[in-house]
C-alpha cells in the first residue's frame, strides 16, 4: 500500500526531500561532551585546596577553565559559572571566598580577563571590573597569579598593568604599580613586602620589590644571564618564607634562587637537578617552602621534575642550610606545574596534589611517587586537542578516530572513540592525514607527524595494523630526499605530497609528490614562497575525470603596521599528462589575510575548501574583521551576509585579536602584536555532504549551515566547548569537535518532524506491521526515519527501542519526538532482537527499510519501506556531486607575488623538522634586499644584530631562536631609517625527548 494512505508518521524524513522546497527543513544540532577515555586530562597550571576540607580543591586548568573536586582529587567537574577559560590562578582567601584569573583576548569588553570572585565556595563567580588602569601601555587587563600576605590579609595579584592590590577580601582593586611592568608573578611578605616578576623582554630587571605594601617600587639585583637576557618568570616563580619575613625565593630558569634582605639581592642556592630526559621542558617553575619542626623544606619544579630540599635552619641565625640533598620524585607525567599540600589534620603538610602537563596526580607516600587521577570518565577534561580525524573502514562498517593531544601523545580508536587502547604514536603531534573511506582494514593507510622528537611517520589502520606487506605497525615515513622540512599529505591512498625547500640537484622549493609511500619522489610543484599549514585537499571534474585540488597557506608579506605575517593562498592543481601540478596564485580581491587557530605550538591556518567544488572558499579575514567566501578560486571574496555578526554575537566578541591568547604562566607577555588570530577558530566542511559546514569560535560555540554556507545558525549552548580547534565529519549530521582545553565533543543533527506525506513523492513507500495485520493511520505519531542509509535491525527491551543498527553515514530524523538511542553502525542485516513476533523483516522485493514506527511508550510496531535511499538534501537545489569545469581551470598558471619584492625566509638548521625548540640555530635567508643599505635583524621589538645583503641583494645569516616558548616576530628592517623591510613569524615549542 502506498504511504500516501496513511497520515502522520515519520515525518522526519521529508522535509529535506521535497522537490518543491529550495531550502531544507531545519535540523536540531546538539553538542554533548564525548571526552577519550585517557589517563591524562591535560595542562593543570594551580591548584587551591580548602583550608579548612583538604577534600575540597579547585583547579584552574590552562585553557579549559576552572575545576572542583569534593573527594580528593578522584572526581571532578567543570565550574560553568566561570566566564573564563584561559585561567591563570585560583586561592582561597577563606574557606568561602575564593579569587580566580584569567585573560581573555576576544571578548570587547575583556569579559572574561582579571579577577573573579566568588563568596559561597565557588558556586557562583562574579568579573571583579577592571581598576583604573592609566599609563602608557595599552594591552588588556589580564591577571595571573595570586598571593596574600600572611598578616594583613592583603591580596596582590599580578597583572598586565602591575601589581593589584586588595585589602577587603577582593571585594575592590587597586592598581598599585609600576603600571609598565607586565607582572607574571608576585609573593607578598609580612611587614608590607612584596615582591613581583615579569618576563617581558622590554624590562632590563625582571624582579622588582616594594617595602610599602605596593605603593612604591624599586628594581631589585636579581642575576639576568648575558647568554639568556630574558629569564622565563614564571606563574608560580616566586616564594615567601613562612619563618622569616626577609626571605624570598626564586625559580629563573634553570636555576633557583633566595633573598634575604627582603629581595634586594639574590644568590643561587640549588644546583640545576636533573630535568629528566629532557634538556628544556613545558611546565611551569615553581618554589613552595613550607615549615618544619627544624626549618624548612623546599618543594621545587624546574619545569620537568619535582624535587624537595630539606633546609635547616642555621643555629642562632634565621638563615637556613640549603646544601642538603635534592631528592627527587617520580611521577606518570612530567612537565611539572604546581603542586599543593594538605591544608588541616594531623599530616598538615604533607603533599597533596601535584599538577602538570599530563593532568593531576596524587601520591599516597609523601611524595616520592606520583599517579595520575581524576581524567577521563571522572571528569578532569582539560585536553588540548590540536586536531581530530576520522575514516571509515567500509567493509566493517566501522570509523576509526584519531586525535592528536598536547602534551599528551597521538591516539587512535577502532571503535568510534568508544575505547583508546594504548600504544599511541608519541608525546605529541600533529598533521594526521589519511583518506575517509577505505575499503578494507588492509586498504588504510595513516600518516603523523609524531613529536618527542618530532618526526613524520605511517602506520597502518589505527596505527598497530599492518598495511599490505609494505610495513607493520608504526615506523618512520621515507620524507623526500634533502632536509625534511614539510609534512605529508593524503591526496590518494598512496599519493601523497610534502613540502620540500630548495634541494640541489633533488628539488626546488615547492612540493614533492609520491605515488608508493615514499619509495621515489619527483617535484610536484614548484612554490617560492614560505608555506604554512600544511595543504586543504578539494577536487575537480575535468573531461569524466576526477583531479586533486590543494589549496595551501603561503607567507606572501608582513605588515609593519600591525606587525604580523599576510597570509594568502596557493592553489596546486593535478593536470594530467604532466606530473607537475598547475600552480596558480589567486587575487584574493577583496581579502585582506588569512588567519592563525593558535595552539601552542601547532599553528593551524583557518580557512575551509569546499571538498567537491573547488573553486568555493570560506575563511575569517584577519584584516578586515569579516567571515568571507570565494566562488571562483580565492580570485574574488565577499563577506557572508550576516555570518560576522552571528559569530561574534553582534559585535560582542572581536573578529581577531593580536596576541597570543597564551600570555600566561610560561608564554612572554609582549605589547606588541605576535600574528593574528581569528575568533573564528576552525572552517570544515563534510567531505560526503558539503552542504553540511561548521565554524567553530573561540568563545561563542559552534555554527552550522546545511545550506553549504548560504544561511547559518548557532548550535544552542555550544559555547561551552571553547578555543575549538577542528571539526571531523563522520555524516552530513555527525561530527566530533575538538578544543584546547575542554576536551573532545561530539555535534549530533536530528528532525523532529509531523508528517511523512512528502515522502512518498521522492521514494515510492510502503508500510507494514511488525505484528499482524496493518496498523491504523492514527498510530503513527511517534517514529524514526534514516537519510542516506537503511536501518538494518533494532534492540528493544522492555518493549521500548533502545538501540538501532544503521549502515554507515546514515542520518535520523525522528516523528513526533526525539528518542534516546543507541547508534550502531554495520553492513549486515541484524533484525529486531527483543521481541517475539518477526525478529527478521522479510524486505520486500526491491525495497529498503529506513523507518520504525513507535507507541507512545516506545514500542515498535511497524516498518516503512521504500524504493531507495531518501536523500539528506534535495539534490536538485544544492549540488553534492564533484563539480565540473573546463581545462582553463585545470591549466590555470601565474607568477609568486613574493617574486616582485623584497623577501626573507627562515628556517630551523640541522633538526630535520620545520619545528622550532628553543636556543635552536635559525637560518634567515633574505632575496631582493636594499642594495648596500645596512640592515638591522629585530626579534620581538629588540634588535639582536646587523646585516647586509651583498650586490644582488641576497643574504644569509644564523640567529638563534629565543628560549621563550610560544610566538615570536622577527623582521629586518633599515638599520638607519627604521623602516621596515619584511617580517615573519614562528613558534618555539618545548623539547620533548
Amino acid at each position: 500500500m502506498k504511504c500516501q494512505m496513511y497520515s502522520a508518521l515519520f515525518l522526519a524524513v521529508v522535509g529535506f526531500a521535497l522537490p518543491a522546497q529550495s531550502q531544507p527543513s531545519p535540523i536540531d544540532w546538539t553538542l554533548e561532551k564525548f571526552q577519550p577515555n585517557l589517563p591524562y586530562g591535560g595542562r593543570a597550571d594551580t591548584i587551591a585546596v580548602n583550608p579548612s576540607d583538604n577534600r575540597t580543591m579547585f583547579v584552574a586548568s590552562e585553557s579549559g577553565g576552572l575545576f572542583k573536586t569534593t573527594d580528593g582529587g578522584t572526581h571532578w567537574s567543570h565550574v560553568d559559572t566561570l566566564g573564563a577559560y584561559y585561567t591563570s590562578a585560583v586561592a582561597y582567601v577563606t574557606s568561602d571566598i575564593l579569587l580566580a584569573t584569567a585573560t581573555d583576548r576576544f571578548s570587547v569588553r575583556n569579559e572574561g580577563g582579571g579577577i573573579w570572585r566568588s563568596s559561597d565556595g565557588g558556586v557562583t563567580w562574579s568579573h571583579i571590573p577592571s581598576p583604573s588602569l592609566g599609563g602608557p601601555r595599552d594591552l588588556r587587563f589580564d591577571a595571573r597569579e595570586i598571593s596574600i600576605a600572611p598578616d594583613t590579609g592583603d591580596i596582590f595579584v599580578a597583572t598586565s598593568y602591575g601589581v593589584a592590590k586588595s585589602s577587603d577580601q577582593g571585594a575592590s582593586w587597586i592598581v598599585r604599580g609600576p603600571i609598565n611592568f607586565a607582572a607574571i608573578s608576585v609573593s607578598a611578605q609580612s611587614g608590607n613586602l612584596v615582591i613581583a616578576g615579569s618576563n617581558d623582554s622590554r624590562f632590563s630587571t625582571k624582579v622588582i620589590r616594594s617595602d610599602d605594601g605596593g605603593a612604591t617600587w624599586a628594581a631589585t639585583n636579581f642575576p639576568v644571564p648575558v647568554s639568556f637576557p630574558v629569564p622565563v618568570f614564571d606563574l608560580h616563580a616566586l616564594a615567601a618564607s613562612p619563618l622569616d619575613a626577609n626571605t624570598f625565593y626564586a625559580y629563573g630558569d634553570p636555576d633557583f634562587f633566595v633573598s634575604e634582605d627582603g629581595g634586594v639581592s639574590w644568590s643561587k642556592i640549588v644546583p640545576t637537578f636533573s630535568r629528566g630526559p629532557q634538556d628544556f621542558c613545558g611546565g611551569i617553575g615553581f618554589v613552595k617552602p613550607l615549615a618544619t619542626p627544624t626549618g624548612l623544606t623546599l618543594w621545587l619544579g624546574n619545569r620537568c621534575t619535582v624535587a624537595k630540599l630539606v633546609a635547616p635552619q642555621i643555629p642562632g641565625t634565621s638563615r637556613f642550610d640549603y646544601s642538603g640533598p635534592v631528592i627527587q620524585s617520580t611521577a606518570d607525567h612530567w612537565d611539572t606545574r604546581d603542586i599543593s599540600f594538605r591544608t588541616q589534620g594531623p599530616d598538615t603538610g604533607a603533599p597533596l596534589l601535584l599538577a602538570t602537563d599530563g593532568g593531576l596526580h596524587r601520591t599516597l607516600d609523601g611524595g616520592v611517587n606520583w599517579t595520575l587521577t581524576g581524567s577521563g570518565p571522572n571528569g578532569y577534561n582539560a585536553l588540548q586537542i590540536t586536531e581530530v580525524k576520522g575514516q571509515w573502514i567500509d567493509n566493517l562498517a566501522k570509523y576509526d578516530l584519531y586525535i592528536a593531544v598536547q602534551d599528551n601523545g597521538i591516539w587512535a580508536s577502532g571503535d568510534g572513540g568508544m575505547t583508546w587502547p594504548p600504544p599511541n604514536a608519541g608525546p605529541e603531534g600533529l598533521n594526521i592525514e589519511m583518506q575517509k573511506h577505505f575499503p578494507s582494514p588492509a586498504d588504510s593507510v595513516v600518516t603523523v607527524t609524531a613529536c618527542g622528537p618530532c618526526t613524520n611517520k605511517v602506520g597502518g589502520r589505527v596505527f598497530s595494523q599492518t598495511y599490505g606487506a609494505a610495513f607493520s605497525g608504526l615506523h618512520q615515513w621515507p620524507d623526500p630526499p634533502g632536509p625534511v622540512v614539510g609534512h605529508p599529505t593524503s591526496i590518494f591512498k598512496s599519493f601523497h605530497d610534502q613540502g620540500v625547500d630548495d634541494t640541489p640537484g633533488k628539488f626546488l622549493k615547492g612540493f614533492a609528490a609520491t605515488h608508493d609511500l615514499g619509495s621515489s619522489w619527483t617535484q610536484y610543484a614548484v612554490v617560492p614562497a614560505e608555506r604554512r599549514d600544511i595543504p586543504k585537499l578539494s577536487a575537480i571534474r575535468v573531461a569524466h575525470r576526477q583531479l586533486p585540488v590543494q589549496y595551501q597557506a603561503i607567507r606572501t608579506g608582513f605588515d609593519a603596521t600591525r606587525n604580523f605575517e599576510i597570509v594568502h593562498l596557493v592553489r596546486l592543481t593535478m593536470s594530467p599528462p604532466s606530473t607537475m601540478a598547475s600552480v596558480y596564485f589567486p587575487a584574493m580581491n577583496g581579502f585582506g589575510g588569512i588567519g592563525i587557530s593558535p595552539p601552542d605550538w601547532d599553528w593551524h591556518h583557518v580557512f575551509g575548501v569546499d571538498p567537491k567544488d573547488s573553486q568555493h572558499l570560506i575563511a575569517p579575514d584577519v584584516i578586515n574583521g569579516k567571515i568571507m567566501e570565494s566562488h571562483d578560486g580565492g580570485d574574488n571574496w565577499s563577506e557572508i551576509p550576516g555570518l560576522t555578526s552571528l559569530v561574534t554575537d553582534a559585535g560582542r566578541f572581536q573578529s581577531g585579536a593580536g596576541a597570543s591568547p597564551f600570555n600566561i604562566g610560561i608564554f612572554p607577555a609582549f605589547p606588541f602584536d605576535l600574528g593574528h588570530f581569528p575568533f573564528a577558530s576552525h572552517v570544515s566542511f563534510s567531505g560526503d555532504d558539503p552542504n553540511s559546514v561548521a565554524i567553530g569560535t573561540q568563545q561563542n560555540g559552534l555554527f552550522v549551515s546545511r545550506d553549504r554556507g548560504a544561511t547559518w545558525i548557532k548550535v544552542p549552548n555550544s559555547e561551552r566547548a571553547t578555543a575549538i580547534t577542528s571539526i571531523d565529519w563522520m555524516s552530513p549530521t555527525d561530527a566530533f569537535v575538538s578544543t584546547l582545553g575542554r576536551g573532545l565533543w561530539k555535534l549530533t543533527g536530528s528532525q523532529v518532524v509531523t508528517s511523512v506525506r512528502p515522502l512518498c513523492v521522492i521514494q515510492s513507500c510502503r508500510i507494514k506491521s511488525i505484528f499482524k495485520g496493518d496498523p491504523s493511520p492514527d498510530r503513527f505519531k511517534r517514529g524514526i526515519v534514516v537519510f542516506e542509509g537503511e536501518i538494518m535491525g533494532a534492540r528493544v527491551e522492555a518493549g521500548a527501542l533502545r538501540e538501532l543498527s544503521v549502515t554507515p553515514q546514515t542520518s535520523l530524523a525522528f516523528v513526533g519526538a526525539p528518542v534516546k538511542l543507541a547508534i550502531r553502525y554495520t553492513n549486515q542485516r541484524i533484525g529486531i532482537i527483543g521481541i517475539e513476533t518477526n525478529k527478521t523483516f522479510a524486505l520486500p522485493s526491491g525495497r529498503l527499510l529506513t523507518g520504525l514506527a513507535m507507541d507512545e511508550r516506545g514500542g515498535l510496531f511497524g516498518a516503512l519501506y521504500t524504493s531507495g535511499r531518501i536523500p539528506l538534501s534535495d539534490k536538485s537545489a544544492t549540488r553534492r556531486d564533484v563539480r565540473t569545469a573546463d581545462a582553463r581551470f585545470v591549466l590555470q598558471q601565474n607568477r609568486s607575488p613574493t617574486l616582485s619584492k623584497p623577501y626573507i625566509s627562515l628556517s630551523a638548521t640541522g633538526k630535520g623538522m620545520d619545528n622550532v625548540e628553543p636556543e635552536d640555530p635559525l637560518t634567515l635567508t633574505g632575496e631582493r634586499m636594499p642594495s648596500g643599505a645596512v640592515l638591522e635583524i629585530v626579534l620581538d621589538g629588540s634588535a639582536i644584530g646587523k646585516t647586509e645583503g651583498d650586490r644582488s641583494g641576497f643574504l644569509k645569516t644564523i640567529i638563534k631562536a629565543p628560549r621563550e616558548l610560544g610566538p615570536h616576530t622577527l623582521i629586518v628592517r633599515d638599520a638607519n631609517t627604521k623602516r621596515t623591510i619584511d617580517g615573519a613569524s614562528f613558534v618555539v615549542r618545548h623539547r620533548d625527548a
